[in-house]
């Protein structure tokens, strides 16, 4: 009668809600839905990563979208096969006027791009020429 008296005792005192938390963490899971956190620091350094690719300011020979404000007076412009074409005279609102020997044209923001040689137009430079020379506005 005592051994099962203390049995009971023993029982109750092991499913007594101090006893669950003197074992310790539980072991975490490595499965595909709970990876750790060794899987969220990987993912989270390449997201980190990409984020700052995409934001840094590394040029490559690959053209890039120009943003308004990167256009300045002053800037040579250059055509895909970086010939020069021309210089930046002026810069409107929504517009900047190259200039070169043979004339002057305005060109659309949009039609702008640049690479690690500088600003770029997507017209080559024979078209832009004639352009000029003709005075006709670009888009």
């Amino acid at each position: 009668m005592r051994g099962l008296f203390l049995g009971i005792i023993a029982t109750v005192l092991a499913s007594a809600p101090g006893a669950e938390a003197q074992q310790g963490p539980p072991a975490q899971s490595a499965g595909p839905n709970d990876s750790g956190p060794g899987e969220f620091n990987r993912q989270q350094t390449f997201r980190d990563f990409q984020a700052g690719v995409t934001d840094s300011n590394r040029l490559t020979m690959r053209p890039v979208p120009v943003r308004p404000k990167e256009i300045v007076q002053g800037l040579e412009v250059h055509d895909a096969k970086g010939l020069v074409v021309g210089t930046v005279e002026t810069v409107g609102k929504d517009f900047a006027v190259v200039t070169s020997a043979i004339g002057s044209v305005e060109v659309d923001f949009p039609s702008f791009a640049k690479n690690k040689n500088g600003l770029l137009i997507n017209l080559p430079k024979s078209k832009l020429d004639g352009m000029m020379a003709d005075g006709h506005p670009a888009s």
